[in-house]
């Protein structure tokens, strides 16, 4: 990897776009991130507030889905006993 590279991935983690920062803050949902890209994220987060909305709005889904999984779970919604039983497969995961 040439220096251009590693100079452009390296401003990426420490002060991503607004792309970047959405992937990171959809990640964190699932999984711990490394310091640096939690990092990156705080100052990117500091100065734009459209990717704070949308890290409250996803959040807010995240939150509401899990508090509501019963209820979502027992209506079938049209769906197919097969497709009910991936959701519920992932749902737990």
């Amino acid at each position: 990897m040439n220096l251009w590279n590693r100079l452009r991935t390296t401003a990426t983690a420490l002060l991503p776009d607004c792309r970047e920062a959405s992937r990171v803050q959809s990640k964190l949902l699932d999984h711990p991130l490394p310091a640096s890209r939690r990092f990156g994220l705080g100052l990117h987060l500091l100065v734009c507030k459209w990717c704070r909305r949308y890290g409250r709005q996803i959040r807010f889904l995240g939150h509401a889905a899990r508090d509501h999984q019963d209820e979502l779970l027992k209506s079938d919604c049209g769906l197919s006993p097969e497709a009910r039983d991936r959701i519920k497969r992932r749902l737990r995961e």
